[in-house]
C-alpha cells in the first residue's frame, strides 16, 4: 500500500505545479489550488541550471521546454557602459555533469507544466486557497476560501514568499526581508544583438543581464538600488528608460531604440526568506514559501523544479510522513541555504560597489551541480 494517496498543493507556480507532476507520478492523486485567475500569467525570462534540467526530464518535459527557450546559458562575462570586457564569468560545467542549462520564458514554461499535471491526472482550480487546517492523525482537513471542506493525507504549501500556508502553521515565522534592491524585468521584441549574453555594469550597483529567451524575444533585467516601493507600469518604463541612457555600449543603445512605453516591464522587490524548519505534522512548505532568493544565481525557479521531484522521491521511498519529511529537509537544505546566502552576499556586494566574486560563483554552482 502507498504511504499515501491524496495531497493539496497549495499554490500554482513552478513548485506548486513540480510537485503535482511528481506525486501523481507515484501514484498519489493531487489537487492543486491557486488564488489567481490563471496559471503563471506574469512573469518574464527563467534561468534552468544546475541540475535543475535533470528535474525537468523526471518531470517529462525537458525537451518541450528546450525547445521553447535557447539552450545554453553562458554570458561571455561582466562588460562596463561602454562594452568593454571586465572580467570574465565562471565557465559552463564539465559535459557529463548533467543536462544542459536552458533561458526560457517563464509564462511558457508554466503552460508546459499546467499541460503536464492535468494530463498526469491532477485537478487544477484557480481563485481559491485555504482559509483553515486542521490536523488529524493521518492527515488534514482544510476549508478552502469558498467554503467547501476537504480531507488530504498530505498539505504542500507551494504558495511564495508571502505564503498564506506559512502563515496559517508557522504563526512565528519570519517575514521575508527586502535585500535592498528592485528588480526590473523587461521582455523587448526584436532578434538577438551580439553578443547574445552580457552581464553589463553601470551606476553603482546597477546592472543588467540579457539573452534571448524565445524567438524574436530579449530578456533584460535590471537590478536597481532603491527602498522598497511599488513601481508602475510608468514608473518602470522612465526608470529603464533613464537607466540604459549611461551606456555607450552599442549593443546596449541598440536596446536602448527598441525600448517603448507599451513594453511589458515588470519590477519586483528582492525579497528573500530561509526557514530552518518546513514542516508540521502532514503539512510542508517548498519553494519560495520555505526559502525565497534573490536571482542574482538564477536559480530561484531551479530551487522549485528540483522540490518537487525530490519530496515525491522521499515520499516513494519513506515509511512515514514525518520520516518523509524529515528525508526532504535533509537532502535540500545545503542546496536552497546556498542558493540563498550567496544570493544575498552578491546583491549586498553589488550595493557596496564591490566587483564580482568568481570563487563565490563557482563554489556555489559546485554545489548545484552534485546530483539532488
Amino acid at each position: 500500500m502507498a504511504l499515501i494517496s491524496s495531497a493539496l498543493v497549495v499554490g500554482g507556480g513552478i513548485a506548486g505545479l513540480a510537485a503535482a507532476i511528481a506525486l501523481e507520478q507515484i501514484g498519489v492523486h493531487v489537487d492543486v489550488v491557486e488564488l489567481g485567475e490563471r496559471f503563471g500569467a506574469v512573469g518574464a525570462g527563467m534561468g534552468i541550471a544546475g541540475r535543475a534540467p535533470d528535474a525537468l526530464a523526471e518531470l517529462g518535459i525537458y525537451e518541450e521546454v528546450a525547445a521553447t527557450g535557447q539552450p545554453g546559458l553562458g554570458a561571455p562575462g561582466m562588460y562596463d557602459i561602454a562594452g568593454r570586457l571586465t572580467s570574465a564569468l565562471p565557465p559552463a560545467p564539465p559535459e557529463g555533469q548533467g543536462r544542459g542549462p536552458i533561458g526560457a520564458y517563464r509564462p511558457a514554461i508554466a503552460e508546459i507544466l499546467v499541460r503536464r499535471a492535468r494530463a498526469a491526472g491532477a485537478h487544477l482550480r484557480t481563485g481559491l486557497t485555504v482559509d483553515a487546517i486542521d490536523e488529524m492523525p493521518d492527515g488534514v482537513t482544510v476549508t478552502l476560501s469558498g467554503g467547501e471542506v476537504r480531507r488530504y493525507d498530505i498539505l504542500i504549501g507551494a504558495d511564495g514568499a508571502y505564503s498564506r500556508i506559512r502563515s496559517l502553521v508557522f504563526p512565528d515565522a519570519p517575514a521575508p526581508e527586502y535585500a535592498g534592491q528592485m528588480s526590473i524585468r523587461w521582455l523587448a521584441d526584436g532578434d538577438p544583438i551580439e553578443p547574445e549574453g552580457w552581464y553589463v555594469a553601470g551606476a553603482p550597483g546597477r546592472m543588467a543581464f540579457y539573452y534571448q529567451p524565445y524567438p524574436r524575444k530579449l530578456y533584460v533585467p535590471f537590478v536597481v538600488n532603491m527602498p522598497r516601493t511599488h513601481l508602475s507600469s510608468e514608473d518602470a518604463y522612465e526608470l529603464v528608460r533613464d537607466f540604459m541612457a549611461q551606456y555607450t555600449a552599442p549593443a546596449i543603445v541598440e536596446l536602448r531604440s527598441r525600448l517603448t512605453p507599451g513594453d511589458e516591464i515588470i519590477p519586483r522587490p528582492f525579497d528573500w526568506l530561509l526557514l530552518k524548519e518546513w514542516s508540521r505534522g502532514h503539512v510542508l512548505l517548498i519553494g519560495d514559501a520555505a526559502h525565497a532568493t534573490t536571482a542574482h544565481l538564477g536559480m530561484g525557479g531551479g530551487m522549485a523544479l528540483e522540490d518537487g521531484v525530490v519530496l515525491a522521491r522521499c515520499l516513494a521511498e519513506a515509511d512515514t510522513v514525518a520520516g518523509a519529511y524529515e528525508a526532504f529537509f535533509a537532502r535540500r537544505w545545503e542546496r536552497v541555504r546556498t542558493v540563498v546566502e550567496t544570493s544575498v552576499v552578491l546583491s549586498q556586494r553589488e550595493q557596496e560597489n564591490l566587483p564580482p566574486d568568481p570563487a563565490l560563483m563557482h563554489g556555489a554552482m559546485a554545489v548545484l551541480e552534485r546530483p539532488y
